[in-house]
């Protein structure tokens, strides 16, 4: 009974990214900037490689430098006021996301 409620653990897990080791977002420094783009804003993670595409919501960003891989230093892109998810692909399609994971604001001095 054990082994059928591993293998079902394992399948399941195939089929979720939940259980994917390897590449996650944790945490966006800073976690909020201008609707104008441009702010710089370092990644925390882990996994990160070359080949990366970085979105805010659905903007791509045009310059993804991967310190380590753990850290990635990108300028956002320009978006609207409100909260976004951050995105991270990898270039095998894999998608991961931080919900939320950064506001944008009129507020906020612009990095441009």
């Amino acid at each position: 009974m054990r082994t059928l409620v591993s293998a079902l653990l394992f399948l399941f897990c195939l089929g979720t990214m939940g259980c994917e080791k390897g590449t996650q977002v944790s945490s966006v420094e800073p976690s909020f900037g201008n609707v104008a783009g441009g702010d710089d804003v370092v990644i925390h993670g882990s996994g990160f490689k070359e080949g990366l595409v970085v979105q805010f919501g659905k903007n791509q960003v045009k310059n993804v430098v991967i310190d380590s891989d753990s850290r990635i230093r990108v300028k956002t892109p320009s978006g609207i006021e409100g909260r976004t998810d951050v995105v991270v692909i990898r270039d095998d399609g894999k998608t991961f996301m931080l919900k939320d994971g950064f506001s944008y604001t009129r507020d906020a001095p612009s990095g441009k």
